[in-house]
């Protein structure tokens, strides 16, 4: 092969997914082999020094996989990603569009520098608006190594598959409808940490549709389009699915390639289908020509393309993706023009939607129960729980609020383990303290994550100094921020003075009348009276050195935090920061008793090999082979 006909290098930092059930490894290695077709492909699946990789390799392209949603897999830790400026590098998100992983994908995507991001789903920017100028679209696809014509007799009528869930809701009035008039055979799925021996999947699971006259499957209330989209077409089956502009975008076309059903039509086209076959095999020939044709791994070349359109890109102009199935373009960076995603408006994100408008008119009541609709569909969903939190501190709830806020922050925290939470959510952590009247946590909570910064997060910092410090009147606004940190949540554009106004009401409503009169204070342009400031000179030594005791407290836990990352001393329990010394030396404490554990384990295992050491001779002679 020719030095020009070499494929290009690539460096792909993948989770380590050895844990994961045999069929999800499947997914993983796709991408591999996928990427394979256009690069030459470097896997890293461990704890790793970026620098070194790029020393070693001399990649062209580096992509870093994230936002993977597992209790199962491990994240791998990347050292020293500022290196080697001059390789592009790319984000992977590989996770639902609704995922409440995608702020842990963000914080790995700031920490590592990577302002370019690559996403499975055709719907992740109409969840995560902020970075859809960034994102770009390597849709699901399938190996036509296994999802293809094995040319076996139709047996089965109509062949279900997959999780019957509130998560899909068109899949499970199909099935309700379809099954009062047809029998079905049910391949129920397992759930995606099942390694049950009656989970099939791969050339099984490919076999099983082909042997289908009808499979029908959906894009979970979000209405995204799956791998099961491709796979029943690939297949040779007939696919029956819900209308939706993904499935659209990916070429199917009602009666022609695929049927468009709901639970009102879905059996009259089945029965049509089923008295003309002809009509049947055409639409399944048309689908399986569409799937080979068009959504095989051989033809997933969107970070391939994206690759050689960087390389020659003018400083004056960007990549655009105007469909999730056709070629990128470039454009000037001046004509305005941007991505253009998808936009399905799920269910979950009407309720949503609904429910902020609740919000805003002030039926906090009505707005809680389109919030908590939307987490029956998607109990994990993050966004939600935000309004949730919001909606209690306007009822007074503060500690409702708190448990609303401080469960997904945990999840990505603890589980995922972020390096930082999302901006919006620790801006309402400190807001929800401040309701609860723990003011000098809710000082030392805006002290820690400096390096997080947001326009919504600077206010509530300023807002906190400012009650920490009113002896010394700071009426100064909060500084714009430069350059936010983005967010999966959505929040209506307010003025200083309409957030400031905003946060009273919350705290009035928690009982923290005080907080609030300062504030407000801040907020008119009435001058403070002079008995105010008698009285505030008055008890000024006790804030002195309430202020300075709490500033103490700040430094030594930032000292601490500060040496134990140096010394990398492990935390027992990962989450919120501590909040105090005392908070360090237990987490020494815990490291200290593992540690003991691990010592008291191997004492006894040398004390135990010294009892047994006179008869291991005994014990490990080889049988005789005498007769």
């Amino acid at each position: 092969m020719k030095e020009e006909e070499k494929k290009p290098k690539l460096v792909f930092f993948q989770w380590n997914h050895e844990g994961l059930p045999k069929f999800q490894r499947l997914h993983m290695q796709l991408h591999v082999k996928c990427l394979s077709e256009f690069f030459e492909v470097i896997l890293i699946n461990k704890n790793c020094d970026y620098k070194q990789i790029c020393d070693t390799y001399q990649p062209d392209l580096t992509l870093f996989e994230s936002g993977f949603r597992t209790k199962i897999s491990r994240k791998i830790n990347i050292k020293n990603t500022s290196a080697s400026p001059e390789i592009p590098k790319l984000g992977l998100h590989n996770g639902d569009s609704w995922c409440d992983c995608r702020v842990g994908f963000i914080s790995d995507m700031e920490h590592w520098g990577i302002e370019t991001f690559f996403s499975i789903c055709t719907t992740t920017a109409e969840h995560t608006p902020e970075i859809a100028n960034n994102l770009f679209v390597w849709p699901n696809f399938i190996d036509s190594d296994i999802y293809r014509d094995y040319h076996q007799a139709k047996e089965v009528p109509i062949l279900s598959i997959g999780l019957i869930h509130p998560l899909y809701p068109w899949r499970q009035k199909i099935y309700e409808t379809v099954s009062s008039r047809y029998s079905l055979l049910t391949l129920p799925h397992l759930g995606y940490k099942s390694n049950a021996s009656t989970m099939i999947y791969g050339e099984q699971y490919a076999r099983a549709i082909n042997n289908s006259w009808f499979v029908p499957t959906c894009g979970t209330i979000a209405k995204e389009v799956v791998r099961k989209h491709f796979e029943i077409p690939g297949s040779k089956s007939c696919l029956i699915t819900e209308k939706t502009q993904s499935v659209e975008a990916a070429g199917f076309v009602d009666m022609q390639n695929c049927v468009f059903a709901n639970e009102k039509d879905v059996l009259d086209k089945l029965d049509y289908l089923f008295k003309n076959t002809d009509k049947l095999n055409e639409i399944i020939n048309a689908g399986y020509e569409l799937v080979q044709s068009r959504h095989t791994l051989k033809q997933r070349d969107q970070i391939y393309q994206w690759f050689n359109l960087h390389r020659n890109l003018k400083s004056t102009e960007k990549i655009i993706q105007l469909n999730p199935f056709k070629p990128f373009g470039i454009v000037e960076q001046s004509s305005g023009m941007t991505n253009k995603p998808i936009v399905c408006n799920g269910l979950h994100l009407e309720l949503l939607h609904r429910g902020d408008e609740k919000l805003l008119e002030g039926k906090y009541d009505e707005a809680e129960a389109l919030y908590l609709k939307c987490l029956h569909y998607m109990d994990w969903m993050r966004e939600p729980k935000l309004k949730l939190a919001i909606c209690n501190l306007h009822k007074g709830n503060a500690d409702a609020a708190f448990h609303w806020i401080i469960e997904p922050m945990m999840n990505n925290l603890k589980i995922y383990n972020a390096a930082d939470p999302d901006p919006i959510e620790w801006t309402y952590l400190i807001v929800s303290l401040l309701c609860k009247g723990k003011l000098n946590e809710a000082i030392i909570r805006s002290n820690q994550f400096p390096s997080l910064q947001h326009s919504e997060l600077s206010r509530i910092r300023w807002a906190i100094n400012h009650l920490q410090n009113k002896e010394d009147k700071i009426y100064t606004a909060p500084c714009n921020v430069a350059k936010q940190r983005y967010t999966v949540h959505q929040l209506p554009q307010q003025s200083l003075q309409e957030w400031i106004t905003n946060l009273c009401v919350m705290l009035k409503a928690c009982q923290q009348i005080r907080y609030a009169e300062i504030l407000s204070k801040v907020n008119s342009s009435k001058e403070v009276t002079a008995a105010e400031k008698f009285s505030e000179k008055k008890i000024a030594p006790i804030r002195l050195v309430k202020k300075y005791l709490i500033l103490i407290r700040i430094s030594c836990v930032e000292k601490f935090s500060a040496a134990f990352k140096v010394s990398y001393v492990q935390n027992p329990k990962p989450g919120l920061p501590p909040l105090s010394v005392i908070d360090y030396f237990m987490q020494l404490s815990g490291n200290a008793k593992i540690e003991l554990v691990k010592r008291l384990m191997l004492s006894s295992f040398w004390r135990l090999n010294t009892r047994l050491k006179p008869f291991l001779p005994f014990v490990l002679k080889k049988p005789s082979l005498q007769n």
